[in-house]
């Protein structure tokens, strides 16, 4: 039975947090709610209820489990932002039975999903199929973003501030891991490495991440990683613009339990990618040689066999011909998905010309 169409507009965007996390945010955000968020908030404080008591039982019945799991191989994690086909790809990649994904169901309830994992079914009645911002299928078997388990396990993420977009200030949404405080960044790096642990457990293959702030982290995750391997994928700036506002007008906003006034949403917008994509610049060449690829969304779009073999080849990535078979299939299957139209004044070109110039100008886009 598909989910009620209005369902879509209530998703909330981090599901997973215990009780006592929420409260801790709350707290460091001076329980400012505003009166639009109420709703939202008590619906986080019934999930939290449900994650803290589902949570102590997983770790009863599993934590023993949990503590010995190990992650064999070093993952692959897609780079990017927002709305840059990091989705795309990830969903390109979960095609290759060498590699493994994040579930939606383990990202949203990371606490307790090995756990809860027969009751997925009870997530795929009442959260919406497709995704707000872009109709994408959602399911909770589908691939989806770590940040948001790791973000609910350690409340440090930059989604803490679609939370709150007015107070969350404290240095635990910084995109800059250099700017989060130092016990918060350890609390990130753990919850990180216990929830690929977990999800290790459900599957051994290597982990393919996908989550827009990595873009930032790439000194911390080869830290932590030293042989991971990273594909970046970059779009036309006006087209990550546009799609950028619907993501936080038809997603995000739904989740805010503060209302920050529209031109805060857009210079957000504006600001954040400039600031992801220095950080990403600043630090790739710490990338080992081989262990970075590329890419243009464009190229992937307009000739995805051609563009994925570059990537495989690029990283030494074996099995591409068995890959290529089920990407195949998985294309014929979504051949009826339109992408959003999206039209900007000249205006808004120019601004998104004069403040995102260095990505015109590296990629060649058409200005």
């Amino acid at each position: 039975m598909a989910a009620p169409h209005n369902w879509r507009h209530k998703h909330l965007l981090i599901t997973g947090m215990r009780l006592g996390t929420l409260f801790r945010v709350l707290a460091r955000n001076g329980f400012h709610v505003d009166l639009g968020g109420l709703g939202r908030l008590s619906q986080l404080t019934v999930l939290g209820i449900l994650n803290s008591m589902f949570g102590f039982c997983e770790s009863l019945v599993n934590g023993r489990k949990i503590r010995r799991a190990k992650i064999e191989h070093p993952p692959l994690f897609v780079l990017g932002h927002w709305r840059s086909g990091t989705t795309h790809l990830h969903n390109l990649l979960s095609c290759d039975e060498n590699f493994a994904c994040p579930s939606t169901f383990q990202s949203c309830f990371p606490h307790h999903f090995i756990l809860t994992r027969p009751a997925a079914g009870i997530f795929d009645h009442v959260a919406p199929s497709t995704r707000p911002m872009d109709n994408m299928a959602l399911a909770s078997h589908t691939p989806h973003e770590d940040e948001f388990g790791v973000s609910a396990l350690s409340a440090v993420s930059p989604y803490m501030k679609v939370l709150f977009p007015v107070t969350e200030t404290g240095g635990y949404s910084e995109l800059d891991p250099d700017l989060i405080p130092p016990m918060a960044l350890e609390d990130w790096k753990e919850a990180l490495i216990l929830f690929l642990k977990k999800v290790t457990l459900s599957s051994p293959q290597r982990l393919v991440l996908k989550s827009p702030p990595h873009t930032a982290r790439i000194r911390i995750l080869l830290d932590l990683f030293p042989k991971a391997q990273f594909v970046y994928i970059v779009r036309n700036p006006y087209m990550v613009y546009a799609s950028s506002h619907k993501l936080a007008t038809d997603a995000w906003t739904h989740s805010h339990l503060q209302i920050p006034a529209p031109e805060d949403i857009d210079e957000s917008i504006l600001s954040q990618y400039t600031q992801l994509l220095a950080l990403y610049h600043r630090d790739r060449h710490l990338i080992p040689s081989g262990c970075l690829h590329e890419m243009e969304f464009e190229d992937l779009e307009r000739n995805p066999t051609g563009a994925l073999q570059a990537m495989y080849d690029s990283l030494g990535l074996p099995g591409f011909e068995a890959f290529s078979e089920r990407v195949s299939d998985y294309l014929k299957s979504i051949e009826g998905y339109e992408k959003n139209a999206f039209h900007l004044d000249e205006k808004t070109r120019a601004k998104v010309r004069r403040r995102w110039a260095d990505t015109f100008e590296r990629h060649g886009y058409t200005v």
